[in-house]
């Protein structure tokens, strides 16, 4: 397989240890490229973690629900996103992304609470 897949990645941004070490993973055998971030809930952030990553400024989101919202559409849309924020924001993010269609990278549980209801 010589397809390229493009990813994008949520958290990770500048002065976050875990996100430059999911980028290095996902890209160290030159099969996967990122291309789209919501990397901060600081857009400031992320703005300057896309320029340092040589990203389109078009792909970067001020959310999580943008990103999932806007790559779902696109004809170049992103082939999976990565998740690398803490453990207790993961299950609305995952979510987001699975009900656009995009397959997810967690590498950490997240937590479903069940209500029953009497």
């Amino acid at each position: 397989m010589n397809k390229i897949l493009k990813f994008g990645m949520v958290g990770g941004g500048i002065g976050s240890f875990i996100g430059e070490v999911h980028r290095k993973a996902a890209s160290i055998n030159g099969k996967a490229k990122l291309v789209a971030g919501c990397f901060s809930r600081n857009f400031d952030n992320t703005l300057a973690t896309g320029k340092n990553l040589g990203i389109d400024t078009k792909r970067l989101y001020k959310g999580f629900w943008e990103m999932a919202e806007k790559e779902q559409s696109r004809d170049d849309k992103i082939d999976f996103v990565v998740i690398v924020t803490p453990n207790n924001l993961h299950f609305e993010i995952v979510k987001s992304f699975l009900e656009k269609g995009i397959n997810v990278v967690c590498d950490k549980p997240y937590f479903i609470k069940i209500i029953r209801r009497k």
